[in-house]
């Protein structure tokens, strides 16, 4: 009876490494889609300012309850996000959510196309071990900073995405 135990959790250990392992990858991927990311039509509020080089405001990732993981990163990555969309300025964000056995990578772009500003969502799924689908990319219709995080709207298929702080920050 030990020994089917301590298989059970070895290999309950091994699913967990191998989440946790994608999503390392899965953060340095996402830095080279954000600079690939591309977006077509929508136009927020903020007045777009020019700027060519995009500002990576960091990452949040979840664990397989939506908890935050990255603590007071998650608050200033968000903050550096609000901050370049009020102003229009280039900068990405990326959004790690993981489960049990699945991983959804997105990288939200910041985009200043002359006289508009436009926030994409580029995003990519994975259950594990199988590798990240291709990227698809929504234009969202707006961002808004709310207590509990920054509010993605009309991000395509996927609707309403909300980037969540930790609880207290």
């Amino acid at each position: 009876m030990l020994q089917i135990l301590q298989r059970y959790h070895l290999r309950r250990l091994k699913r967990t490494l191998a989440v946790l392992s994608i999503g390392l990858l899965v953060a340095v991927i996402s830095a080279g889609i954000a600079a690939c990311a591309s977006s077509s039509s929508g136009s927020p509020n903020p007045t777009p300012t020019k700027s060519t080089q995009v500002q990576k405001c960091g990452s949040v990732r979840t664990n397989p309850r939506g908890i935050p993981l990255n603590g007071p990163a998650t608050k200033q990555a968000e903050d550096c996000f609000w901050q370049a969309y009020q102003k229009c300025h280039a900068a990405s964000l990326s959004f790690t959510t993981t489960g049990v056995d699945t991983v959804v990578v997105r990288t939200f772009t910041i985009q200043n196309n002359g006289e508009q500003c436009s926030v994409s969502d580029t995003v990519q799924h994975a259950i594990v071990p199988a590798p990240l689908s291709a990227a698809k990319t929504y234009t969202c219709t707006g961002v808004t900073e709310q207590a509990d995080g920054l509010h993605f709207t009309g991000c395509g298929n996927d609707g309403n995405i909300i980037v969540s702080l930790p609880k207290g920050a």
